[in-house]
């Protein structure tokens, strides 16, 4: 499953780098949300960060022929979405240097870490995602992944399963009901 989102990333990223706008679109609405709310980890001024990752957006789109390739596009935009914050505080204060340097130092390799520790949390939700799917009987299985995997409408799912409406609901009723179990414990 891991591989998998790894996967997408990949051929997303690689769709919005030859122009499909749609792409593009995808990539801003899984991460806009994110990205503001990294941004105002680093600083207060939340209109200096909602510009900024505007900017940073018509920046990839403007030059999307000449990023490199990646999988890992969140912590992309995060990186880049630092260096721009830095720059445009720095430029704020018409190239004063920060008056404490290390204070800065700090509070980046504060976030740095946060970063890597939401990550952690992060991939280990996903192998207890992964592991409680394992669990499930089959049947269920297959019917939470044809539902919210491949985006099929609970009547579909029946005719493919063959079976009836309402043992589509129950499976897929009682998979979401586990997985909730499972991912509280």
């Amino acid at each position: 499953m891991i591989k998998r989102q790894h996967y997408d990333n990949f051929e997303l990223w690689q769709r919005f780098k030859k122009g499909d706008q749609q792409a593009f679109h995808l990539i801003y609405k899984l991460n806009h949300k994110i990205l503001v709310n990294y941004g105002s980890k680093i600083t207060q001024d939340i209109e200096l960060v909602r510009d900024t990752v505007q900017d940073l957006f018509v920046n990839l789109w403007l030059r999307k022929h000449n990023l490199a390739d990646t999988d890992n596009i969140e912590p992309y935009l995060k990186t880049s979405l630092r260096h721009d914050l830095v720059r445009k505080i720095t430029e704020a204060r018409n190239g004063v240097p920060f008056d404490n340097i290390s204070e800065l130092a700090h509070q980046l390799e504060k976030y740095h870490f946060s970063y890597i520790h939401e990550n952690e949390e992060r991939e280990e939700m996903f192998v207890k995602l992964e592991n409680a799917l394992l669990s499930l009987p089959s049947r269920v299985s297959q019917a939470l992944k044809m539902r919210y995997f491949d985006k099929m409408g609970n009547q579909e799912i029946a005719t493919k399963m063959s079976i009836n409406y309402q043992s589509v609901n129950n499976n897929i009723h009682r998979g979401v009901e586990t997985l909730r179990i499972a991912m509280t414990q």
